[in-house]
Formats: C-alpha cells, sequence, structure tokens
C-alpha cells in the first residue's frame, strides 16, 4: 500500500490547483478527482463510518455527479490532507492484524488505487504534462510470429487479489494458432497510415467505419510520426481491427492471449502497452460479485471489450496475465496496442 501510494503521490502529488481541476477529456474526470475518490473509497471499505470527509461523498463516490461536475475540488493540500487522514486510519486498523476473510477486500482497494494511478497517467498524458513514455520502454522491432500449440487455456485466477471477474478459473480448449511475437510498433502501423487505410471502408467493420467517420480519425491519438520503435498506442479497438484486416490477420481472443503468453512469457506480454482482444467482456461461468453487485456486472452489457497485459503506467498490483482490464472499442485514450493473431 505504502509503494502503491507512493507511485500515486509522483503522478499528481506535486500539481497544483489549476492542474488537478483541468478536464482535458470530457470521458475522463480531473487528475484532482481521482485523487479525492482514491481516499474516499479507502475510507467506504476499509474503515466504514470513519471518512475524514463525510461531506464530501457526493463528490467523489463514482455514482455521483456527473464526469463534467466534477471540477469544483477542493484545492491540492486539502486533497492531500484527505489522503493522509484516512490512510492513518487505516494504518491504525491494519496493526490489528487481517483474517483470511478480510484480505480480498483490503486487496482490492489496493488494486482500485493502482488503476486509478494509471487513469491519473493517463489525463497527464492528454493534458500535455507528458510528452512519450518512459525511455526504458523495449523497442518492439520484431514482427515475427511465434507458434501456439493446441491445447487447454487456463482463464481466471483465484488467489486473494482476484477480482470478481477473474473467477472462477476455467479451462478453455483452443486450436492451434500463431501471434505476433511483441506489440505492433510505430513503424510497423505507419504502413497503414501511408496506405491510406484510415480512408479505405474495407479494413473497417461498419461500426467501425462509421465512428473512424464521425470523428475524424486519420492516425492514433498518441501518434509521433510512424518513426519510433516504441509500441503503438492510443487506438481504438477498431483501429486495431482495421491494422488486422490490412496485414491479413486478426485481433487474438482473450484465450489464446493468455495461453499464448503462458507458453512464451519472454515475448514481452506485460508491461509495455494494453492489447486489445476479440472478446467482449463478459462473466466466467461461476461468477459471483464482489465487493459490491456493479463493479464488473455492469460492464457485462455486450459492448466491452477485454484488453490485456497491462501499460508502462500500470502498477504492480494489478499486472498479472488474468487481468481483465476493459473499454467501450471507441476508447483511444488509454495506451492501448495490439497483437495480431492468424490460424495455424
Amino acid at each position: 500500500m505504502a509503494a502503491c501510494r507512493a507511485a500515486t503521490l509522483a503522478r499528481a502529488g506535486t500539481l497544483g490547483d489549476e492542474a488537478l481541476r483541468a478536464q482535458p477529456d470530457p470521458a475522463f474526470s480531473p487528475i484532482g478527482w481521482h485523487i479525492g475518490h482514491i481516499a474516499y473509497t479507502e475510507a467506504l471499505w476499509l474503515t466504514p463510518g470513519a471518512d475524514a470527509h463525510p461531506e464530501w461523498e457526493l463528490l467523489f463516490r463514482q455514482d455521483g455527479l456527473p464526469k463534467r461536475a466534477r471540477r469544483n475540488l477542493p484545492s491540492a493540500p486539502r486533497l492531500a490532507e484527505y489522503l493522509a487522514a484516512v490512510r492513518a486510519r487505516v494504518l491504525a486498523r491494519l496493526e490489528s492484524g487481517l483474517s483470511d476473510e478480510e484480505l480480498p477486500i483490503w486487496r482490492f482497494v489496493l488494486q482500485h488505487e493502482a488503476q486509478h494511478a494509471e487513469t491519473i497517467s493517463i489525463v497527464r498524458r492528454l493534458a500535455g504534462i507528458d510528452a512519450l513514455p518512459p525511455g526504458t520502454l523495449a523497442p518492439v522491432e520484431d514482427d515475427g510470429l511465434i507458434s501456439v500449440p493446441a491445447g487447454l487455456a487456463r482463464q481466471g485466477h483465484d488467489g486473494p487479489e482476484a477480482l470478481d471477474n477473474e473467477r472462477p478459473v476455467r479451462a478453455v480448449e483452443l486450436p492451434a494458432f500463431r501471434l505476433s511475437r511483441r506489440p505492433v510498433s510505430e513503424r510497423q502501423y505507419l504502413r497503414l497510415v501511408v496506405a491510406g487505410g484510415y480512408k479505405e471502408p474495407a479494413l473497417w467493420s461498419e461500426e467501425g467505419w462509421a465512428w473512424r467517420s464521425a470523428n475524424g480519425v486519420e492516425r492514433p491519438l498518441y501518434w509521433t510520426g510512424g518513426n519510433a520503435a516504441l509500441p503503438v498506442h492510443g487506438i481504438s479497438a477498431y483501429e486495431a481491427e482495421a491494422y488486422c484486416r490490412f496485414i491479413g490477420a486478426r485481433l487474438p481472443s482473450e484465450a489464446e492471449w493468455e495461453r499464448a503468453q503462458a507458453q512464451r512469457p519472454e515475448c514481452g506480454f506485460l508491461g509495455e502497452v494494453w492489447q486489445w482482444t476479440a472478446s467482449v467482456f463478459a462473466p466466467y461461468p461461476g461468477f459471483a460479485p464482489f465487493p459490491y453487485r456493479g463493479y464488473s456486472a455492469a460492464y457485462f452489457d455486450g459492448r466491452h471489450r477485454v484488453l490485456k497485459g497491462g501499460s508502462w503506467a500500470t502498477l504492480p498490483p494489478v499486472l498479472r496475465p488474468s487481468f481483465r482490464n476493459w473499454y467501450a472499442p471507441d476508447t483511444r485514450q488509454i495506451f492501448a496496442g495490439l497483437r495480431y493473431a492468424m490460424d495455424s
């Protein structure tokens, strides 16, 4: 919890009121709101009835105010005080120890903060505070394919940190397939851009073409000109699909991604860019909601897609192969790219 908090503060702790209240994209709340929401959620689940600022419940509750109304925030010092006051109560509670039954909710709250810390990084990028990903991100020049034999894909996780949508563990039988060894780089993706792929309806799904046309999209959101060996990122699922069609491939399913990762973990599956899959976000058989009914189930709407792998901004509490991120297919503000698959 201390390490996660340090990462959160490194991304937001030095920002002033103006930066904390800025909303560069209407789809994402201001950074200051995420700070307050982290504190509110920690108090709600770990020290119920002992929130340092109960009067801020409507402001910082997930289902309180709409995102467009979240800019009227407390000052930076007051937000910092809120985080510190809640954490002091939480640490005092932790001194008495945790039972096995309590551990999952504490793990949930830890991961909740990690997810919002990554969202803070996204808002920083959208606001122009950060320009490029860290220089430690490995180049992705190898566009070869790995062969994955037919067999069982083990999906899910049953540890105390497992979120409800990861449970229960299941096995899925898969035929053999091939998957790109590394995430697609900007240099690879440049071929689609210069070939006019953004103006070729045949490469897009009907829904994807309507989205591209309505928004005038012509290149990835975080495009640097196509000269970088970094993974392409800032693309929607529609763009990822168009690239796959352009090269005669397809997006992998979630199960294929997990089997490939288990077979070839050395191929950089974690911590580079989120990778779109062809899978719709849906419950595994035997799903049970936790810690409340709507956490995952509200997004089992047949529209959200699963992303795997994490990005350079993803913190360790959620950086695991079984973790399922989910977004609508038109979302491109996140640090998402792709791998492509082919049948064997």
